[in-house]
């Protein structure tokens, strides 16, 4: 063999090699960036089965089909339209309890930056500098003003540019007019809300029936004693629906939550324009636990209340806590979770507490495993929409299914 045999065997060899490594890169680029009509067919049938929804009772509730919940193309809808347009939980009052006390987080990408003003008002600000757009700040603590890492350009709790150093009088400048966006912002019952675009109807007119539903347990006294961040790997609706559901409580809890709220005892109760829940009835020789407030009534005393505000926070409350997870899409089969507990008795035992904590991350690792795998399945080709449980059990989930269409459609 001469030489130039050899030279056109090595690249024929490697012309071989290429071509099967942009065949390979093709697949993997079509198996995640489905052609454009591939896309709009999903969107087409998720959209379809979302106005199927609309005013069907929920004795005639179907699943979704696996796309709603794997769509990539489909979450960039949900975080437009639903978490920058609507109203999403970010955390609670007394973590800004003190005048110039802050903490920071994201939604969709956006930072933000939640503080107590010194004008003893909760703000929701651009956690990005209007200079050069450097993030301003990270973590929590107490601050009268906000110094960018970056060029120290510094604002006020109030979003207010104080200084900017070796930028003078400029003709395209105005100090005074400088400011760092300020979105707007709602408390219920302790929780922080914030709308990115300022447009979502007044958010405690939506919760009104919900409000006099809870009105007793006075969730808005209760402080936090314990937060955890994680990710799951799972899409964020499916958190929602399994948080808001009793269907799976004597499975998938079975020593955990079913001795206190079985799947038998659970009690649908009608959904409004902004919220959605169940009571989880407690039977009848499980006692109080913890200090009660004394405004609820023996109903109240023997069941949680499952509440939630969509698009991103479900919570339960019950005489002497409350539990709650804030959600974050990151992509469709990945979701940030945020979750905590408030206590009503502030001087409550360590080790009253620490069982609180127990049992409520204990029940969290159980979904968790299930939800990750639910979602696994949820990629096979084989899954097709089946009826859901009457509503006592799975009606939650039919409430979420028309909400979203009414907000989505």
């Amino acid at each position: 063999m001469t030489m130039g045999h050899e030279f056109q065997l090595a690249r024929s060899a490697r012309n071989r090699s290429g071509k099967h490594a942009r065949d390979a890169r093709a697949g993997v680029e079509q198996a995640f960036y489905p052609s454009g009509a591939r896309m709009e067919e999903s969107i087409q049938n998720i959209t379809k089965s979302l106005k199927a929804c609309l005013g069907v009772p929920h004795d005639q509730a179907r699943s979704m089909p696996a796309e709603f919940y794997t769509s990539s193309a489909f979450l960039e809808i949900e975080k437009d339209s639903l978490f920058r347009r609507q109203w999403v939980c970010l955390g609670r009052s007394h973590q800004v309890s003190q005048p110039g006390d802050y903490f920071t987080t994201e939604v969709v990408g956006e930072p933000l930056i939640v503080v107590r003003s010194h004008e003893n008002k909760i703000k929701i600000l651009s956690n990005v500098c209007r200079h050069r757009g450097a993030i301003l700040v990270e973590g929590a603590g107490n601050k009268k003003t906000f110094v960018c890492p970056y060029h120290a350009w510094s604002f006020d709790t109030e979003g207010q540019l104080k200084g900017a150093p070796q930028i003078g009088d400029r003709q395209d400048f105005v100090h005074k007019e400088c400011r760092l966006p300020r979105f707007a912002c709602e408390v219920w019952e302790g929780f922080i809300y914030v709308n990115l675009d300022n447009t979502a109807p007044p958010l405690g007119l939506q919760l009104t029936d919900l409000s006099t539903l809870i009105k007793n347990y006075h969730m808005d006294e209760m402080v936090e004693l314990h937060g955890q961040e994680t990710v799951w790997e799972t899409n964020w609706k499916c958190l929602v629906e399994n948080f808001m559901e009793g269907y799976h409580l004597s499975t998938v809890h079975q020593k955990t939550l079913h001795p206190f709220t079985p799947t038998r005892l659970c009690r649908h109760y009608p959904a409004g324009e902004g919220y959605f829940g169940y009571f989880a009835v407690f039977p009848d020789e499980v006692g109080q636990r913890g200090a009660y407030h004394p405004d609820l009534n023996p109903e109240e005393r023997q069941r949680s209340v499952m509440f939630a505000v969509p698009p991103g926070h479900v919570g339960s409350v019950t005489g002497h806590i409350v539990t709650y997870l804030y959600l974050q899409p990151t992509t469709a089969d990945k979701v940030k979770v945020k979750r905590g507990i408030a206590f009503l008795d502030q001087e409550i035992s360590e080790s009253d507490c620490q069982a609180a904590v127990d049992l409520f991350e204990r029940t969290m690792a159980e979904d968790k495993q299930q939800l990750e795998s639910l979602q696994r399945g949820l990629k096979s080709k084989n899954v097709q929409t089946a009826p859901l449980a009457p509503a006592d059990y799975e009606g939650n989930v039919w409430d979420f299914y028309q909400y979203l269409a009414r907000k989505l459609l």
